[in-house]
């Protein structure tokens, strides 16, 4: 751990019993989306939503509005012209198509939240860090020391079962309903431990360009994605949807294992529905005939895996709502499937949870309105001693059910790989 990566531990530590705190950290020193880092502390304000109420915060007095959450944000981004850091859920797609969530809740989180910080830190590629915003109170508590997690396994879907749904899944595609979707599966654990020790494990376990850690009252949010959902810098908006994976074994010759990726039919094909679904959202706020594919099929290395990346961009006119372009676009199309409503409909039917903070987006908007947000995947949310690890994968009609499965199990070596060493180490 470097000096300013010890500085950011001390003042998450530190400063979660004063407030929300929110971090979106790059973790991979020479990734090409690995570039700053920013830690978000102590709300002056604050926005949360849940169904079709939604909680204002504006530093004095709370007041509840009902109705959809979507305009409240461009209403509080309007009234509130600075930094905002918090995350948008997967089911606030029910505000943006006629769709429902019906399923069990795992863990109690809001739809949306966003804050205000008080304090904003920094840090660019090179370790420097930077306040942009305030300094840390001196009377700050010191925070918890380092110490053990403790994680047991305590419930997840069968193989059978997720077989069984994966069979399902492609008989609908046979039938033309949808032609990829994108299904999920919950591991749930219980966990006695500090939550920013198990971050820290997930990061030193498989650092990731699009890292994130939120500790928002009685929630938890240890977040180790690799992929970007949507970003904005002026008028260029850009999208980097990751479809297709190949593990990372140990022993193997690497450029064999990529060459074998880059060259998968089945996983190009994934890939290529989901690019064709970004060019369609983006088209939606793009100026005319400006979407295009700048990056097809590139195969960028984890961890645990090799994934295919593609990078989907267009202008946008100037003026143009932030907010509206994240809700046209939202969710990732990777992580529903496309046609994207048909899709969701059936994740619907099939996934027996609400998904929630899972598959959405963590990010931060400007005071100027650009904004960066990743895809809310590899990701443990914890309660109290409830956590919940989702992971899935895309199902198309060339899908293998077994090989679908153990993809998911692959995908959870960012969770599954730290209860190892843990046994490794008692």
């Amino acid at each position: 751990m470097n000096k300013a990566e010890q500085h950011i531990s001390t003042l998450v530590r530190e400063s979660r019993d004063a407030g929300d705190v929110i971090l979106l950290e790059s973790q991979m020193t020479g990734h090409p989306a690995s570039t700053k880092s920013y830690l978000a502390m102590q709300p002056a304000a604050y926005i949360k939503a849940r169904g079709n109420e939604t909680e204002i915060w504006d530093g004095e007095s709370v007041q509840v509005f009902t109705g959809d959450p979507w305009d409240y944000l461009s209403r509080f981004k309007k009234e509130h012209n600075e930094w905002l850091f918090g995350y948008l859920g997967y089911d606030l797609k029910n505000h943006i198509e006629n769709l429902k969530s019906n399923n069990k809740e795992l863990i109690n989180a809001p739809d949306l939240y966003f804050m205000v910080p008080e304090i904003l830190v920094e840090v660019d590629a090179t370790g420097k860090v930077k306040y942009i915003k305030g300094e840390p109170n001196q009377t700050l508590k010191k925070g918890k020391e380092s110490g053990e997690i403790s994680i047991t396994l305590k419930n997840q879907i069968s193989e059978s079962e997720y077989i069984r749904k994966v069979k399902q899944a492609k008989k609908d595609i046979y039938e033309g309903r949808y032609y990829e979707i994108n299904l999920s599966h919950p591991l749930e654990f219980e966990i006695k431990g500090d939550s920013w020790d198990l971050y820290e494990a997930m990061k030193t376990a498989g650092p990731v360009p699009f890292g994130g850690y939120a500790n928002i009252g009685h929630l938890s949010i240890c977040c180790s994605s690799p992929e970007r959902f949507l970003a904005r810098s002026g008028n260029r908006v850009w999208s980097q949807p990751i479809k297709g994976t190949a593990s990372r074994k140990a022993g193997k010759k690497v450029l064999v294992d990529i060459e074998k990726l880059r060259q998968s039919e089945k996983e190009r094909a994934e890939n290529l529905m989901i690019v064709d679904l970004v060019r369609n959202d983006l088209s939606r706020v793009a100026e005319l005939q400006s979407v295009k594919v700048s990056n097809l099929f590139e195969i960028q290395s984890f961890e645990t895996v090799h994934q295919m990346v593609s990078t989907v961009e267009c202008t946008v006119p100037d003026q143009t709502d932030s907010i509206e372009i994240i809700k046209h676009c939202f969710p990732m199309g990777s992580m529903t499937g496309a046609p994207k409503i048909a899709s969701m409909e059936a994740i619907e039917k099939y996934e027996d949870y609400k998904r929630g903070i899972y598959s959405g987006a963590m990010g931060y908007i400007t005071p100027e309105g650009d904004f960066d947000f990743n895809v809310i995947i590899r990701t443990a949310i914890s309660e109290g001693e409830k956590l919940v690890y989702p992971v899935g994968g895309a199902i198309t009609s060339d899908s293998d059910p077994m090989a679908e499965w153990e993809e998911t199990l692959i995908k959870a070596r960012a969770i599954t790989t730290i209860l190892e060493n843990l046994e490794e180490a008692e």
